[in-house]
């Protein structure tokens, strides 16, 4: 289940979301009534996205956001505040906000528009996470695919020193050559990006 925490100096409103995202929107939603007490959460306890309040007292939701993209970059985290001004929008995304909300109005759509974005930002979120593993396990693999090969081409070197006389062996030490060259070529072309 998707862990959320959410961040806000209003209790009413924190209980009120509380509610409404884990029961209209299943998810697991933790809260904290002030910036510190977030970070503290944050540092003891795993959370996919993290939605918070601009206007708190001590430390406002920019400056929470710049604390948490400091330890945890790459975090989906909406500010989700009664600041409507443009400055403040501009200065959420600037600092690496994800998504802006406005409370106020009618209250259905607005946590189903919150609980939309918290969905969409985690599997995004996620997805990139699961892309930065595979490219780092391919990289990996041909690591290690490029040190086998030169394990072999040593080997076809030390026998072909060995059989010199011996087409037979010989014949097979140029398979094995060959093979070699053709998967060292299809690593190298993956390996070239497009363009180069």
């Amino acid at each position: 289940m998707t862990r959320i925490l959410y961040i806000d100096d209003e209790m009413a409103l924190l209980t009120l979301t509380q509610i409404y995202l884990r029961e209209e929107a299943g998810l697991d939603v933790d809260i904290a009534d002030s910036a510190e007490e977030g970070l503290n959460k944050l540092k003891n306890e795993p959370f996919d996205a993290i939605i918070s309040d601009y206007d708190m007292p001590g430390i406002d939701g920019i400056e929470l956001l710049k604390l948490v993209r400091a330890e945890k970059p790459s975090i989906p985290f909406i500010i989700f505040t009664g600041k409507g001004r443009e400055e403040v929008v501009i200065e959420a995304l600037n600092n690496g906000a994800d998504f802006y909300l406005q409370k106020g109005g009618d209250p259905k759509p607005l946590f189903t528009e919150l609980a939309h974005a918290v969905q969409h930002l985690v599997r995004r979120s996620k997805a990139e996470d699961d892309a930065i593993r595979n490219e780092k396990y391919l990289e990996s693999a041909r690591l290690r695919i490029f040190e086998q090969l030169q394990l072999i081409e040593d080997s076809t070197t030390a026998l072909d020193e060995l059989y010199d006389e011996e087409n037979k062996a010989e014949d097979h030490l140029n398979k094995i050559r060959n093979g070699t060259e053709i998967i060292r070529n299809c690593l190298e072309r993956r390996q070239r990006k497009p363009g180069e």
